[in-house]
Parts: structure tokens; C-alpha cells; sequence
């Protein structure tokens, strides 16, 4: 009896052993941190072995992986979140994640997975990122995301989608943030997102769409950024009255969009940026309630709209034309209103056609585009390089010529100076004048006799007189400046 216990004790410790020699292992070729292994060298064709069964965090990006098989990772019941990015995974079979019911995040973007299996991912009911991007998917179905109840981040970016199933995402409904652009997608059912009632940010830009019904989107009730852009849209209707509640931004640039109707800008009653450039605006009166409603929220990157027609406004500013053409009531660019100071609020007013709308003037500058900057900046450097080039070729090649031209400046400026002095003399009046040197303090007559007169000539006459006036000598000196 006691030998038994004693064998048992035995196996309980060499299964402790093994089991603490395991929580040590770190499988060649990776790179272990506690419980977080990172086996990203690119060298592997399936999962590594010998990894610690305590690990919550597992990359394997950037290898070779072909398919995940069934139950791949249940030993691993610990993770938290899957790195499998970036490799050949072309299948997955519908039981490969059985087993990490802990997981929250998992990436499976940049592969080659064009098809997946209903309840793929329902046995990670707690997954709250799920990343997709990048692969081949062309449909998905609503068995594709069953279970899904807490999922919160969903990326389906650049799949190639060309449809989008009704009730495809109404399993998610902690959902709040949904990335389908950069696919196929030419059309959306007012179904297509039931039950994304905590949805904040959609992005369904770089599609294919042609027309958008607002009228889709009323139950997303708590949308707060709404992309659009770069598709194919011409015409925006509204569909039954309602109003976007939450709605902060929308942008439907790069489109072709000629015009917006009264009621799809009265809905927007919260937004507080939005981006309708690059489109084909038909500027006519119809344009005005737009407008109205634009300036209202001084959105500075829409100012550059450009008119697509009538033929006569074909090129110019939207803003530019209503304030040049008079086509608006009041002249939208000349009326003023107060606006409050915060970038982020603005004055709702209901729209009315049959009467004028307010409008806030038009700001008093336009930025200058980056690129204005720098095409200026370029072409002032050629410029400079271009006159530095033809002065270093001309003294290379005509040394002699630069030589006379030097001299012929020099010689000019002599000229110049030599004239300027010959005005000043000119301009100089003759001067006289007259010394007087007497050799007695009395003078008590005047004699007749002369004494000799001696002149000096050197630029100027100076002539020494002297007179007797009885027994006093008076001596004058007379000097006379010529040119």
C-alpha cells in the first residue's frame, strides 16, 4: 500500500515537472516574451509546435500558412488575441476556431480567402475585433457572423464584395464600426444593416454605387461618420421624412452629384463637417438651399465646388457664380448673420423653397493649396538656377566678353562722375576778392606815384597792387577765379 502512494506521488511529480518544463518552451525560430510568442520569421508552413499552453497572445504574421485545419488552436484555450496576417491562407475550415473560446481579437487580413464556411466564427462568441481586409471574399451571408454578439470592430476592406445578403450583420449588434470600401458593391437594401443599432462609423467608400436613398440608413440611429466618397453617385434622395440625429460627418466627394434635394439637407440637421467637392454641380437656383446650408457650418474645403453647368459658369467656384450671377435670394454671399464661435456648432433653421434663406458671407480669404506652395517654390528655384547657369556659361565660354563688358561698366562709371563733376563747377559762382594791408596806422595824403603790379596765373589771377597815398603805403590784393 505505502509503495503505491509512494509511485503515485511520483507521477504527480513528473507531470508537474513536464508541465513546468512546458511553460519554459519557446518554439526555434520564435520569439517569446512571457506569455506572448511572436513566430513571425517567415519560415513557417503550419503552427509551431512546443508553443506554452499558457499563451494569450500568438503572432503569426508574414509566413506561408495554406489553411487552417479543425480544432488548430483548441490547445492553445488560453489566447486572447491571433495574429495570422499576411500569409497564403486560401482555406478555413469551420471547426479551426473550436477550442480558443477566450479569443477577442482576431486578424486574418491580407490572404487568399474567398470562401467562408456558416458558424466559422461562432465558436468565439467573445471576439470583439475581426478582421477580413484584404482577401477574396465576393459575397457574405448572415451564417457568416453568427454569433458574433459582441464583435465591435468588423473590417471587410478590399474583398472584391459584389453583394451584401439582407440581415447579414444582425447577429452583430454591439457592432460600431464597419468598413466595406474599396469593393464591388453597386447596390444596399434598407435591410442590408438591421440590427446595427450602436453603429458609429460606416465606410462604404470606392464602390460602385450609382444612387443613394438616405431612406436606408434610418435605423442606424446612432451613426456618427458616414463615407461615401469616390463612387459613382449621381442623384441623392431622402425617402420618407426623418431626421439624422447623430450624424457629425458625410463625405460624398468625388462623385457625380449634380444636385442635393431640399429635404436630404434638411435632414441634416447635426452634421458638422462635410465634403461635397470633386462632384458635377448643376449651378442653378436649385443649388441655393445647399449652399444655404453649407455656409451655415463654414466648411472651408467646399468653398472650391466647381460648376459643371449651366455652359455659362463651366469652371468657376459654386460660391463664385451665386455671388457673380445673382441666382440666390438675398445674394447668399453678401448676407450676414451671427455665428457662434465653437467650430463644432452651428444654427440649425428649417428649409423652406417658397421662402429666403439665411446665409453667412463668405470668408474674406481662400487658403492657398499645399501644392500651389510648392509648385511656386519649384518653379522660383528654376528660375534662380537657370540665371545662375547662363551667367557661369557666358564667363566660361566669353571670358573676354565678360572682361569688356566689366570694363565698359567701369568706364561708364567714370563718365558718370567725371560729368557730374564738371556740372558742380559749373554751377559754381566766379569769386572775387579783395585784401587789404595797410603799413601805417595814419594817413595824411595821397600821392601820385604807382608801384609795380605783379600777377600770378595758376588756375586763378591773384594781382598785388600797392599805392602811395602820402606817406602811407596800401597794398591790394586781387584775386579773380576762372574756369
Amino acid at each position: 500500500m505505502p509503495d503505491w502512494r509512494f509511485s503515485c506521488l511520483l507521477v504527480q511529480a513528473a507531470v508537474l515537472l513536464l508541465l513546468s518544463e512546458g511553460e519554459k518552451m519557446c518554439p526555434a525560430s520564435c520569439r517569446c516574451e512571457g506569455k506572448i510568442v511572436y513566430c513571425e520569421s517567415g519560415i513557417f508552413l503550419d503552427v509551431p509546435e512546443n508553443i506554452t499552453v499558457s499563451c494569450q497572445g500568438l503572432s503569426l504574421r508574414y509566413n506561408n500558412l495554406l489553411g487552417l485545419l479543425p480544432y488548430q488552436f483548441a490547445h492553445l484555450n488560453q489566447l486572447i488575441w491571433l495574429y495570422l496576417d499576411h500569409n497564403s491562407i486560401n482555406t478555413v475550415d469551420a471547426l479551426a476556431f473550436h477550442g480558443v473560446r477566450r479569443l477577442k481579437e482576431l486578424i486574418l487580413s491580407s490572404n487568399k480567402i474567398s470562401h467562408l464556411h456558416n458558424n466559422t466564427f461562432s465558436a468565439i462568441p467573445n471576439l470583439r475585433n475581426l478582421d477580413l481586409s484584404y482577401n477574396q471574399l465576393q459575397f457574405v451571408h448572415p451564417g457568416h457572423f453568427y454569433g458574433l454578439r459582441k464583435l465591435q470592430n468588423l473590417h471587410l476592406r478590399s474583398n472584391g464584395l459584389k453583394q451584401i445578403f439582407v440581415r447579414t450583420f444582425l447577429e452583430c449588434r454591439s457592432l460600431e464600426f464597419l468598413d466595406l470600401g474599396y469593393n464591388r458593391l453597386r447596390s444596399l437594401t434598407r435591410t442590408t444593416f438591421l440590427g446595427l443599432f450602436k453603429l458609429k462609423e460606416l465606410h462604404l467608400e470606392h464602390n460602385q454605387f450609382s444612387r443613394i436613398n438616405f431612406f436606408l440608413f434610418p435605423r442606424l440611429t446612432n451613426l456618427q461618420a458616414l463615407y461615401l466618397q469616390w463612387n459613382r453617385i449621381r442623384s441623392i434622395s431622402q425617402g420618407e421624412h426623418w431626421i439624422w440625429q447623430k450624424l457629425l460627418k458625410l463625405d460624398l466627394s468625388g462623385n457625380d452629384i449634380q444636385t442635393v434635394p431640399v429635404e436630404a439637407v434638411a435632414a441634416w440637421t447635426s452634421l458638422t463637417t462635410i465634403s461635397l467637392a470633386g462632384n458635377s454641380w448643376d449651378c442653378r437656383p436649385s443649388i441655393c438651399p445647399l449652399m444655404g446650408w453649407l455656409l451655415t457650418i463654414r466648411d472651408t474645403k467646399d468653398i472650391s465646388m466647381i460648376c459643371s453647368g449651366p455652359k455659362r459658369v463651366q469652371g468657376e467656384r459654386v460660391v463664385d457664380a451665386i455671388r457673380n450671377h445673382s441666382m440666390c435670394p438675398d445674394n447668399v454671399t453678401d448676407r450676414k448673420t451671427t455665428k457662434e464661435p465653437t467650430a463644432f456648432t452651428r444654427t440649425i433653421f428649417p428649409f423652406n423653397p417658397l421662402t429666403p434663406t439665411t446665409f453667412i458671407p463668405e470668408l474674406q480669404f481662400e487658403h492657398m493649396s499645399f501644392h500651389k506652395i510648392i509648385a511656386g517654390s519649384v518653379a522660383l528655384f528654376l528660375s534662380l538656377s537657370l540665371i545662375l547657369l547662363v551667367i557661369y556659361v557666358s564667363w566660361r565660354r566669353y571670358p573676354n566678353t565678360m572682361r569688356q563688358l566689366q570694363q565698359h561698366s567701369v568706364n561708364h562709371k567714370r563718365r558718370k562722375k567725371s560729368l557730374k563733376q564738371e556740372q558742380d563747377l559749373n554751377s559754381q559762382l566766379q569769386e572775387y576778392y579783395l585784401s587789404y594791408h595797410s603799413n601805417s596806422e595814419t594817413m595824411d595824403s595821397v600821392g601820385n606815384e604807382g608801384r609795380p603790379c605783379t600777377c600770378t596765373i595758376s588756375g586763378s589771377i591773384e594781382c598785388e597792387l600797392e599805392l602811395l597815398f602820402g606817406y602811407t603805403t596800401v597794398s591790394f590784393q586781387l584775386s579773380v577765379s576762372t574756369l
